[in-house]
C-alpha cells in the first residue's frame, strides 16, 4: 500500500472538528416536539439532540446508500454484453473459491 493511501487516526484538532456540534433553532408542531421528548430515552438516546442527531444521521445514511445504489445500477447498465459476461464469469469464479474455503 502506498504511504498516501494509509489511513491514519485523526490528529486532536481533526477529532474536535469531527465531533464539534454546532447549535441550530428549529421550529416543530407541538406534536414533533411531544414525540422527541416522549422517545428518545425509549431509542436509547441521551438527550433529544442525540436524538435528532440520530434521526438525522439514519436519513443521511440512507439518502447516500440510494445514490450509491443509482451509481452501481448506471454503471451496470451501461456494461456491454460482453462486459456483462465477463462480470458474471469473475462472480462465479469467487464463488468457488469462497465455497473452497468454507469446507
Amino acid at each position: 500500500m502506498s504511504r498516501t493511501a494509509k489511513s491514519r487516526p485523526p490528529s486532536g484538532s481533526q477529532r474536535k472538528a469531527l465531533t464539534a456540534k454546532q447549535r441550530i433553532t428549529v421550529s416543530l408542531s407541538r406534536e414533533r416536539v411531544r414525540f422527541l421528548r416522549d422517545h428518545h430515552g425509549r431509542a436509547g438516546a441521551p438527550s433529544v439532540s442525540a436524538f435528532v442527531e440520530r434521526l438525522v444521521a439514519d436519513a443521511q445514511a440512507s439518502a447516500e446508500r440510494k445514490q450509491l445504489n443509482a451509481r452501481a445500477a448506471f454503471y451496470y447498465d451501461s456494461l456491454t454484453a460482453e462486459q456483462r459476461r465477463e462480470q458474471s464469469a469473475w462472480g462465479e469464479l469467487g464463488e468457488m473459491g469462497l465455497s473452497a474455503t468454507e469446507d
